[in-house]
């Protein structure tokens, strides 16, 4: 669950939560679901919400695993 986006979505009006979900290429709809934690951002989709938020959803707030996610060695730095 992300309580980030669901606080932000609680106190914005219909046609911010629109504006948002538009700029980011998504739908309030699926705002919604990521709120409930029964979707998690993807990279990418996170990465827009919080450029069309004007960095108030963070990355840590909304993939509080991210962090550890990145820090982690892909295959690709294994390879010869």
């Amino acid at each position: 669950m992300s309580t980030q986006v669901r606080d932000w979505l609680n106190s914005h009006t219909d046609d911010e939560r629109t504006a948002l979900a538009d700029s980011a290429g998504t739908s309030v709809g699926y705002l919604w679901q990521l709120a409930g934690g029964h979707r998690k951002a993807s990279v990418e989709l996170a990465v827009r919400l919080n450029k069309s938020s004007d960095g108030v959803l963070t990355l840590e707030g909304m993939r509080p695993d991210l962090h550890e996610l990145l820090s982690q060695p892909s295959t690709a730095d294994f390879a010869a």
